[in-house]
Parts: structure tokens; sequence; C-alpha cells
């Protein structure tokens, strides 16, 4: 299960996150926005919806309190979780996971979910902080500080997320990052990079097809 209890008591102090930090905010929307997302599809775990709303896609949520957020940014939004979708087998164009994974209790599970519910050919996209770029570093060690949202993460490797989606028989066919100058504050466009180089990135999405 998602770490539910904190997103319920501090929805509008994690969404604000957003507004406080623009330039990174930007940053990883025009990351989302460059996949090129289209159909009918899920965002798992989506939270306020900020993500959401870029890619008109349906929300998938378990906590009341981020629901309640995510219904003005989103066309339909289901309560659930991501280890067992309320979805119909092959029934979606794309998954959209977006700093899903790291809050799980089985992210294997969620991915495992993820292929379930795609059509053929349909799209993964699995967006991580990965645990060996800088800010994976800088959010590990503020959670071992007792920080309240990222003390409830375990954030994974590129390496992880790639090998997990191969072993669910999908293909991994690129990877979309930005914040490559470290922590800070500041804009990046999306690059496409490679899985050696991606890890250094602060912001990474794994693209994958069912």
């Amino acid at each position: 299960m998602y770490t539910i209890d904190i997103f319920n008591s501090r929805a509008d102090e994690y969404d604000s996150w957003y507004i406080k930090h623009p330039l990174l905010a930007k940053s990883e929307e025009d990351t989302i926005k460059s996949l090129g997302l289209s159909g009918i599809g899920l965002d798992v775990g989506a939270g306020s919806g900020f993500f959401t709303r870029l890619v008109n896609a349906i929300a998938l949520e378990p906590s009341l309190a981020m629901i309640k957020l995510a219904k003005g940014r989103s066309w339909a939004v289901i309560s659930g979780v991501g280890e067992l979708m309320p979805i119909r087998d092959s029934s979606m164009d794309y998954v959209l996971i977006v700093v899903t994974l790291c809050f799980a209790m089985n992210p294997e599970g969620i991915l495992k979910e993820s292929v379930r519910v795609l059509k053929s050919n349909g799209r993964l996209v699995a967006c991580i902080v990965p645990l060996e770029s800088p800010w994976g570093a800088l959010y590990s060690e503020l959670g071992s500080r007792g920080h309240p949202y990222y003390s409830r993460a375990r954030f994974l490797t590129v390496k992880w997320i790639t090998e997990a989606l191969t072993g669910l028989g999908v293909k991994v066919t690129g990877y979309v990052a930005t914040f490559s100058r470290g922590v800070g504050e500041y804009y990046e466009a999306p690059s496409n990079v490679d899985q050696i180089n991606a890890g250094r990135y602060g912001f990474v999405c794994i693209n994958a097809v069912k």
C-alpha cells in the first residue's frame, strides 16, 4: 500500500511544492509533455492531479484528501491503489506513474498491474527520482533525518526499474530526463538519455511498450 496517512494530512502542503518551486515544476511538466502520451490513459498514484492534467488521464489515487484536489484537474478520478487497480485488462492506451513507486510497499506489484491494464502496444511510463542521482541522495538523507515525506520513501535506481519492466515482458524503449546540473533551483528542458547516464539526472521517465 501507499503511505496514505501522510498525504491525507498534508495534501495541500505537498501540492504547494509546485508553486514554491516554479522552475523545477516547469522542468518536470515539460518532461511529461514531451512524452507525447495520447488516447485513454491512467495516472497511477496521481496525487493532486498536477501531472494528470497535462496528459488528460484518469487519475487513480488512494488518498481521499488528494482525490479532492485531483477532481479539479482530471475528467475522471478513481479511488484505489496501484497494486490492485479497479481497471479492466488491456483497456488503457498508456499508464503514467510519476514519483509513486518510491512510496509503494510493492512497486513491482504496481508495475505488474500497469502491464495488465495496458492494451497491446500500449505505453508504460515510470518517472522517478533515481536513488543514484544527487537529488535521490539528498532526499534519502532528508528522509533519514525524519522528513515527513521522504522518510516514507524508498528511492529506486534506473537499473531496478529497467530490469523490473523487462522481467514483466515489456520492452524499454528509452529515457527522458531533466536536472543534470545537480541540486538547485533552475529550469532545464527534457533530454533523451541512455540508461548508463540516466541515473545522474534528478527526474527520469523510463519508457516502455507492451
